[in-house]
């Protein structure tokens, strides 16, 4: 299976005052349970983007399906790029 990496950001109407916000971003994550998508790692980030997952899908079609999803909930927003392993990168190379 293809290697996905997303980066998120808490959408700025989300971050207005609320009790739910961490609850919220959890649900948001939910999304890749329903596909049956595994994180391989989800981790919370200083700087740019709040989170990082790196996944595995199906295929290109699925991780859009998931980013939509997270995106259509309106808590975070993702931009999600196809990854490869940097060994692998280099034989394309040779």
């Amino acid at each position: 299976m293809p290697d996905f990496m997303m980066a998120m950001t808490i959408n700025p109407q989300a971050k207005r005052p609320r009790t739910t916000l961490s609850t919220d971003i959890s649900e948001s994550f939910e999304v890749f349970k329903v596909h049956n998508i595994k994180v391989n790692h989800l981790y919370a980030t200083m700087g740019r983007y709040d989170f990082v997952a790196v996944f595995q899908a199906q295929d290109q079609t699925q991780a859009f399906r998931v980013a939509s999803e997270i995106n259509n909930g309106g808590i975070l927003e993702t931009e999600t790029w196809p990854i490869i392993p940097y060994e692998e990168f280099t034989r394309l190379l040779a």
